[in-house]
């Protein structure tokens, strides 16, 4: 005797839901490991003493880049800070 079509049906449906959940768990496993590849922080750390220093034509005389030490930001020493108050 021949299976009935309905049987025939529920079969081909199990098959395929198992073959779609494989596919899915393959391609999930798949993008999990490009995106770990690819993260910042899963790359080796260069470390500290094997960075590169600039040339001694970026540096000035004083050593920093920006020449001396003698630029501050903010206000000057007999400045007090300005708050405002209230709604306008």
């Amino acid at each position: 005797m021949q299976p009935s079509r309905i049987s025939t049906a529920r079969r081909n449906l199990r098959i395929a839901r198992y073959a779609i959940g494989v596919t899915a768990a393959a391609a999930l496993a798949a993008f999990a490991a490009a995106a770990r590849a690819s993260h910042p922080g899963s790359h080796q750390r260069v470390r500290a003493g094997a960075a590169t220093t600039s040339s001694s034509s970026e540096q000035s005389q004083s050593g920093t880049y920006f020449g001396g030490d003698d630029y501050s930001i903010g206000p000057s020493g007999s400045a007090s800070p300005q708050v405002q108050s209230g709604a306008s």
